[in-house]
């Protein structure tokens, strides 16, 4: 009877995952943070770990108190949509991978299991002092249990809606192109999950934040024109609300105004709070090429220097002249 007892909680163990999800704030490098760590009970350490980092404060507007699978998923459309520091990220990713593969992640572990959230966040603090080069790190984290076969279910129906979504045309024709001859461009939204406005919400008109994909050769070009590459990370752009569409699967469709003749055009299966004009992550916009107006300016502005230049020298000149006549 014993035995059989000791099977059924090793078993129970087996089936179960612990689930570590969190936030991350460095206070004086202004960098935000969102992780998840999934550990083995068998082993009591990290079986597996994903985070991303950025240096927009609306990562942090995440919620750690949120299902695992939704913290999960906003984390690979954050590196799908390279709305990260995709270095910053990186460095991070690789640095706990290698401190939790120790005796750190046993240690985590058996914080995370006792739900003792002060030396969970004191710990993961004094790891990611060097990494962050920050000392004053502000951690948020929360823990949940979820049986590995309804992990395993999650991401095997989000693996084929990601599938069955890719094999669908990529650009219903409901939108019109508003101008013949404009240039479209693939786009993401900038997402706010606090403080943004919801997507369902959205009107004609209305002043967001994307991104351009760099996905293509006109992506790019455009990204360089708008001076939307900063560090090889690119940055948000504002864009302007022209038309919305629902597809045949409910996904919304926004065609947004870039510049002129130049438009960005989003497909969006979620309800997600968009984030709004932000002139502060504006970058600024570096024409293609100079205007009839601004090139008239210059001519204007050249021929001024010219004449007065020659006015002054004349003037010397007299004055020279009648000085030395005097002098003889």
């Amino acid at each position: 009877m014993a035995d059989f007892l000791f099977s059924s909680q090793s078993d129970e163990i087996e089936d179960n995952s612990l689930i570590l999800k969190g936030r991350i704030k460095a206070v004086e490098t202004s960098v935000y943070g969102l992780f998840i760590i999934f550990f083995d009970e068998n082993t009591r350490s990290v079986d597996r770990l994903s985070v991303v980092a950025s240096h927009y404060s609306s990562l942090f507007d995440m919620d750690p108190k949120s299902p695992w699978y939704i913290l999960e998923e906003n984390l690979l459309d954050l590196k799908w949509k390279g709305d990260i520091a995709i270095n910053v990220s990186l460095d991070l990713q690789n640095y706990l991978e290698n401190v939790l593969s120790q005796d750190r992640g046993n240690e985590l572990y058996s914080f995370t299991k006792g739900k003792d959230r002060t030396k969970i966040e004191t710990l993961l603090q004094a790891v990611l002092i060097k990494p962050l080069s920050d000392r004053n790190i502000i951690i948020d984290v929360d823990s949940e249990v979820a049986s590995k076969e309804s992990i395993r279910a999650v991401r095997e129906e989000r693996q084929r809606k990601k599938v069955s979504l890719s094999d669908k045309k990529q650009y219903p024709e409901t939108i019109a192109v508003p101008i013949k001859g404009a240039d479209i461009v693939d786009a993401y939204l900038v997402l706010a999950p606090v403080s943004g406005i919801p997507i369902q919400e959205l009107t004609i008109g209305d002043r967001i934040m994307v991104k351009i994909s760099a996905n293509s050769t006109l992506g790019n070009y455009y990204i360089d024109s708008f001076g939307a590459r900063v560090d090889g990370n690119i940055i948000p752009v504002a864009a302007e609300v022209i038309d919305i569409d629902r597809g045949k699967d409910k996904e919304y469709i926004i065609l947004c105004k870039l510049d002129e003749n130049v438009y960005g055009k989003i497909i969006e299966t979620e309800q997600v709070m968009v984030k709004k004009y932000d002139e502060l992550l504006v970058p600024l916009v570096v024409p293609r090429e100079p205007s009839y107006s601004i090139l008239k300016g210059r001519r204007t502005f050249i021929l001024f220097v010219v004449v007065t230049g020659g006015l002054i020298f004349l003037l010397l000149f007299l004055f020279l002249f009648l000085w030395l006549n005097n002098l003889l």
